[in-house]
């Protein structure tokens, strides 16, 4: 009995033995790869490209590859990366392909976002870098293809024009600006207004230089280096004549017109220089659209009226306000600054 335990343990181990053999030698053969990983190359159907919003649906450029090969049958991950050319593709974007796809085009938009989104300057152009990445795993290195270099001009999905003028000293670096949300081309934005300074002129950066928007051949229109501008000269309201006075000032390239409509918030009340009978006004910030003074006030009462006129008018306290809302309360003289967000229809008081 002894003897035939042994054999059977004998046979047991053998059998094992080989079991392991086998698949050690299968394993071996799964995971044996090519000495040398070969890249694939890169083609690109454009080596310049500008974008514009009229195209943004058109292809801008095409990106073509040959798969790389890794000496034996496996599934890559390919991955295109567009890069600011000379970073060493440090930051790059990467849109990850699918199984078996050996080309990416990319529309005017899709390309224009990735471009702002790595702060390239509208308008300007610059150099960006392809390639391809392809893996197999973690654990084997990866390869690339050759590297590709594009001229890109990106556009600003939204436009501005900013406005130095005799309102503010004739400065570009600390001028006001219209606005367009869309780039459709009609630019908006409140502007403040000095009654004796009415000259502008608008502008597509913060600097002088072409183009120079000015004044066109007949009252309202615009033209490319036209002469100066000349605003809005209606600065009284129910008998009452303001030295400032806030404006929407609508610019439209499209039509080549300029229009200017009354848009003004103001404090009102027994504690400011006007009494009940005139506004204090403020100043809109075009970038929240919430409207700020600093102003000195006596003890009394304030409220904030639009457009000089008591059919819209904010009240309330502790920040809140609500439409003919209760008169704001101020206890002591000194100079206040208000900001106001007759939207939210919130507001803060601070004595400075």
């Amino acid at each position: 009995m002894k003897n035939m335990k042994t054999i059977i343990n004998k046979i047991l181990l053998v059998v094992t033995f080989g079991v392991l053999l086998i698949a050690c030698n299968k394993e071996g053969e799964m995971v044996k790869l090519g000495t040398t990983a070969v890249p694939g190359v890169l083609t690109t159907s454009v080596s310049s490209v500008v974008l514009s919003k009229p195209n943004l649906t058109v292809e801008a450029f095409k990106a073509s590859f040959t798969p790389a090969d890794f000496g034996f049958n496996a599934a890559a991950t390919n991955t295109l990366q567009i890069a600011k050319a000379g970073t060493s593709f440090a930051g790059a974007k990467e849109i990850i392909l699918e199984a078996g796809v050996t080309s990416r085009s990319l529309t005017h938009l899709e390309l224009n976002d990735i471009l702002l989104a790595m702060n390239f300057v509208p308008e300007v152009a610059a150099s960006v870098e392809c390639r391809v990445k392809s893996t197999i795993s973690s654990s084997v290195a990866a390869v690339y293809t050759n590297v590709k270099t594009m001229s890109v001009t990106p556009f600003a999905l939204k436009g501005t024009l900013y406005m130095p003028g005799a309102y503010q000293g004739w400065d570009p670096t600390t001028a006001d600006s219209l606005v367009s949300a869309t780039g459709d081309g009609v630019y908006k934005g409140v502007i403040l207004f000095t009654a004796s300074a009415q000259e502008f002129k608008l502008l597509k950066k913060k600097s002088w230089g072409a183009p120079e928007y000015g004044s066109g051949s007949s009252a309202g229109s615009i033209a490319v280096a036209g002469g100066n501008l000349v605003g809005p000269t209606a600065f009284t309201t129910d008998g009452v004549t303001y030295a400032t006075e806030s404006f929407l000032v609508t610019a439209d390239l499209n039509t080549n017109k300029i229009t200017y409509e009354l848009q003004s918030w103001g404090l009102i009340g027994s504690a400011t220089s006007g009494g009940w009978g005139s506004d204090v006004n403020m100043k809109c910030n075009n970038s929240n659209g919430k409207w700020s003074l600093t102003t000195t006030l006596v003890a009394g009462e304030v409220k904030f009226r639009r457009n000089h006129n008591w059919g819209v008018n904010l009240g309330g306290s502790g920040g809140v306000l609500s439409d003919g809302g209760a008169n704001i309360a101020v206890a002591a003289a000194g100079s206040y600054t208000f900001v106001l967000d007759p939207v939210a229809k919130t507001y803060t008081m601070v004595k400075n």
